[in-house]
């Protein structure tokens, strides 16, 4: 906000930030506390909570790491979730405490759905390869669609095709791969979904055939929340780097 301040407005203005500050922290507090049943718990890790990488009302993205050689200990999930590898690895599974699984090997940008396991059932996972797997939970909030009444189908690009992983009741989920110089097409979005890129690039954006001049620089790993892009508005985005870009898309139904 732009306004020109006599002194008495700066003190209300410091005394408004204050009140503003104790208000965000207790926003923040009330998150967490509402994050809380779709978060995971990995007892045997140093960071056993990882780090949620985004919120909203209906949904929690959370990012975890399990080291070479780490069992993640017992734990449950609160189902209506996916896990997207940001890097695979080798798995093995236990369930109450008889193997389940060895070797599983997962690349990156594998996705799973996981339907809810109580902490009674004694699983875990483990990494019984050589390299860090890191992994994005998204987790559901509601178990109901979110947009009943819409008619949801893959989303689609005039220029290249994603790949399809999985879709449910619950939501659609696909990998796009945008190679170097390729654009993808001016194309609409029809809101409530997530993008979380699988490895780093360079993106930059067309609204009605001007470039937005600026170049967003994405890591593996990052993620974020789209809402609704009207086809009218003439979006399409690009990849200006000179890597492959890819990510993983979940629409949300």
């Amino acid at each position: 906000m732009q306004n020109k301040l006599t002194s008495i407005a700066v003190s209300f203005l410091l005394l408004a930030a204050v009140a503003c500050s104790a208000q965000d922290g207790a926003m923040t507090e009330k998150l967490a506390n509402d994050d809380a049943p779709f978060l995971l718990t990995y007892p045997n890790l140093t960071d056993s909570g990882g780090r949620v990488v985004l919120t909203n009302e209906h949904v929690v993205l959370q990012r975890l790491v399990v080291g070479p050689g780490e069992w993640e200990g017992i734990h449950s999930h609160p189902g209506n979730q996916i896990y997207v590898h940001i890097k695979g690895g080798e798995w093995s599974g236990r369930l109450g405490g008889k193997s389940e699984y060895s070797g599983s090997v997962d690349k990156d940008g594998a996705v799973g759905w996981m339907d809810e396991i109580p902490l009674s059932a004694g699983h875990e996972s483990g990494n019984t390869g050589d390299t860090p797997i890191d992994l994005i939970y998204v987790t559901l909030k509601g178990d109901t669609p979110i947009a009943r009444d819409a008619r949801h189908t893959p989303q689609a690009y005039p220029n290249f095709a994603p790949e399809p992983l999985l879709e449910n009741s619950w939501m659609i989920v696909q990998r796009v791969r945008v190679e170097p110089g390729q654009w993808s097409g001016i194309h609409g979005h029809p809101g409530n979904q997530v993008y979380i890129h699988i490895r780093d690039g360079s993106w930059s954006e067309r609204r009605a055939g001007a470039e937005s001049g600026s170049t967003t620089i994405i890591q593996a790993g990052s993620a974020g929340w789209v809402d609704a892009v009207e086809l009218s508005e003439g979006h399409e985005v690009g990849n200006t780097g000179d890597s492959t870009i890819e990510f993983v898309l979940v629409t949300i139904k």
